[in-house]
C-alpha cells in the first residue's frame, strides 16, 4: 500500500503519515484506531503515553489518583492549571482531556508525587 493510498483510507494528507512514519509528529488516539484496523494491527502498537492512557478507562484512573492524593475535583483542577469544570466533565467521561491537558496532569503529579502514575496498571505505584 502507498503513502497516498493510506492517507486516503484515513482521509488525512500524505505528508502526515509521512510525519508518523519519521516519528516527527504523534499519532492522534482517533486515527491510530483507524490506522490499526486498515493494517489489521493491534491498536495498542500505535499509542503512545497520551493515547495509551486515553484506552484504559482513564476516568478511573483520574478518579483514583486524585483520591489517592487526597483532594477534592476543584482541587486537582487547579493543581493542574485547568478550569474546575472542564476537570468534572473529564472525570465523568464527558469530555476527553487534550494532550496538553494530559502533559499539564503529568507535570503536576511528578511535582506532587513522583511515584504516582495516570496509566491505569499502575495508578500508584
Amino acid at each position: 500500500m502507498t503513502t497516498r493510498q493510506l492517507a486516503e483510507k484515513l482521509d488525512i494528507v500524505p505528508s502526515t503519515v509521512v510525519m508518523y512514519e519519521n516519528g516527527k509528529h504523534p499519532i492522534p488516539y482517533d486515527v491510530a484506531i483507524k490506522l490499526a484496523e486498515v493494517l489489521e494491527i493491534e491498536a495498542s502498537l500505535l499509542y503512545d503515553d497520551f493515547s495509551h492512557f486515553l484506552s484504559v478507562p482513564y476516568t478511573e484512573a483520574l478518579k483514583s489518583v486524585r483520591t489517592a492524593l487526597g483532594l477534592s475535583q476543584k482541587a486537582f483542577a487547579e493543581r493542574i492549571g485547568i478550569v474546575p469544570s472542564y476537570y468534572y466533565k473529564i472525570e465523568e467521561g464527558n469530555r476527553r482531556p487534550s494532550r496538553k491537558v494530559y502533559h499539564q496532569m503529568c507535570v503536576a503529579l511528578k511535582e506532587t508525587n513522583p511515584q504516582t502514575s495516570l496509566l491505569w496498571e499502575h495508578p500508584l505505584q
